[in-house]
């Protein structure tokens, strides 16, 4: 008895993009946080899917997730970009994310336990280590994981959302803005806070979250000068 039509479709191997486009959004997400990928940088359909070996599909599809996220930016006839912040969307930023921060550091201050906060300590220790040994990428990625590490043991899974996308946003600006010397006094500011936070000193542990948020905030350089061509093709190949 043979099969019919719609039974022949079923056996049929699905092609299904869902982990192709992650990967792009992954890739692409990865190269922002590391300044890679300065904001107003072209992300042509064509070059990505060439890296990536598949269907410009996919790729439309990745792009327009990212910038669900608002991480780059779609054009009319134009194109993708990697999103380009205002002056006063990175103030904005920072002082969202300050208000946040706040509330999720007193709270891991009080509630979090001893082995998590151990975990914390060493990726503290790591992304010092990294800036100490002129490794810079890893440095800002690593600043970037303690805030989020940090938020996560509040167990409050609204705040960490809304500060994830807050530390996407906040990379960006970083691009844009960010000079050698933002992250230059950091691991003192980062090694006052996990001792704040490890003697349960929740509130002086909340105002420094604060204090390295405007350091972070007082080192940009709202006149930066015009940022460098990118090879899209090379990056996309060896970002991950």
């Amino acid at each position: 008895m043979s099969k019919s039509p719609a039974a022949k479709r079923q056996l049929r191997p699905r092609v299904d993009g869902d982990e192709v486009e992650a990967a792009i959004c992954e890739r692409i997400r990865a190269a922002i946080c590391v300044g890679e990928l300065p904001p107003g940088t072209k992300l042509p359909e064509e070059v990505i899917a060439d890296s990536f070996a598949t269907k410009r599909f996919f790729v439309r599809a990745a792009l327009q997730r990212l910038a669900f996220e608002n991480l780059i930016e779609l054009q009319k006839n134009r194109g993708a970009f990697v999103a380009r912040p205002s002056v006063k969307e990175a103030r904005d930023v920072f002082e969202a994310r300050r208000v946040i921060e706040r509330v999720t550091t007193e709270i891991v201050t009080r509630t979090a336990m001893t082995h998590q906060l151990r975990a914390l300590a060493q990726q503290v220790s790591e992304q010092e280590s990294h800036w100490n040994r002129g490794n810079r990428k890893q440095a800002i990625a690593g600043v970037s994981m303690i805030h989020m590490s940090l938020a996560s043991l509040a167990h409050n899974e609204a705040l960490a959302a809304a500060l994830e996308r807050l530390i996407l946003r906040t990379s960006l600006i970083l691009g844009l803005f960010g000079t050698p010397q933002t992250f230059t006094g950091m691991s003192d500011q980062y090694r006052d806070l996990m001792a704040l936070i490890q003697s349960g000193r929740s509130l002086e542990a909340a105002r420094q979250i604060e204090r390295c948020l405007y350091t972070l905030e007082g080192e940009l350089d709202f006149y930066p000068p015009v940022r460098r061509e990118v090879d899209l093709r090379r990056l996309m190949e060896t970002v991950g």
